[in-house]
């Protein structure tokens, strides 16, 4: 599977997306949420369903969910929890919290209509790639083009043929074909290259290496679920701009490795199994100097990163 990191606004998230879930399971009020959802691509491919299929689709199903819900004074307290993105945020930590806010009954219906949401509203470097590909004299930003250009279909096909010492073509192949559902992000690698940015991170600083483990590592709990290379709820996790600062800042002086050493230090990993006491989490990555663009450029436009897997 594709690892994939997103700029994500998280004033959108705050401000629009979380109040209407947070109306819709304290309040009971539908129709903003339902307004807003009306605009997703989820809500747009399920319009063909057949009128007899239609109560098998996301948005009746999500509201059979909620109308199930136990409405007591203790479970609104943990609704209007779960639906506050500062105080998710601040007991979303896997490692620390052993009971983060949650639903009693995990729905993938709901998880579903979050994730279609955050692609919808919450994913500002896809809605302007949408907006260049349409009109070709919308200009990006350089290196936001160049970050986003990275995971088109053409480019993972050149890397197929780059890291064949790598990658088995088989397995590329399958990426080539995934890259085209959803929102194209920037590839920072396929599972489980995580393990080798984290274990990167951790020889610069902690708090690096904590931050990347919150945003591509499952250790951030997501609101209502996580399900890998599902269409609309893959995303595993996320920074707050004020994380996504501190993780620049850490990194501000840091340069990658070069991308030649590191696939020569990949291969020798697997050429020499047994023979050293060194594990994958100490291999040179691949995709560190993406990931350090990917960083600076959120830090510089003030915004969150959030992380899917598919």
């Amino acid at each position: 599977m594709i690892v994939r990191i997103h700029g994500f606004d998280w004033q959108v998230y705050t401000q629009q997306v979380m109040p209407a879930l947070n109306n819709w399971l304290i309040d009971r009020d539908e129709n903003p949420l339902y307004q807003m959802y009306q605009l997703t691509r989820c809500a747009r491919e399920e319009q063909c369903v057949p009128v007899p299929l239609q109560s098998l689709c996301t948005w009746p199903r999500a509201r059979a969910y909620v109308k199930q819900l136990i409405d007591s004074p203790h479970a609104r307290r943990e609704y209007a929890h779960l639906c506050s993105p500062e105080q998710f945020t601040a007991t979303s930590d896997r490692y620390i919290y052993r009971h983060p806010p949650q639903l009693l009954r995990p729905s993938e219906a709901l998880s579903t209509i979050w994730g279609a949401l955050i692609e919808t509203y919450c994913l500002p470097w896809f809605s302007l790639f949408k907006k260049a590909q349409e009109h070709p004299m919308y200009q990006l930003g350089h290196e936001l083009t160049r970050l986003l250009n990275q995971t088109e279909a053409h480019m993972l096909a050149e890397e197929a043929q780059e890291q064949e010492a790598i990658y088995a073509a088989s397995e590329m192949e399958q990426d080539v074909e995934d890259v085209s559902v959803g929102p194209i992000g920037v590839m920072i690698g396929r599972l489980p290259a995580t393990l080798q940015i984290r274990g990167w991170l951790a020889t610069i600083a902690v708090r690096a290496m904590v931050l990347f483990e919150l945003l591509a590592c499952e250790r951030r709990c997501m609101p209502f679920g996580y399900q890998p290379g599902a269409p609309f709820a893959s995303y595993s996790g996320y920074l707050t701009p004020e994380e996504v600062l501190q993780l620049s800042l850490c990194l501000r002086d840091v340069h990658p490795p070069h991308q030649a050493l590191a696939v020569i230090d990949y291969q020798r990993f697997h050429q020499r199994p047994g023979t050293t006491f060194r594990t994958l989490d100490e291999v040179l990555p691949l995709h560190a100097d993406t990931f350090l663009s990917t960083v600076h450029l959120a830090a510089q436009q003030g915004i969150g990163l959030i992380c899917s897997i598919g």
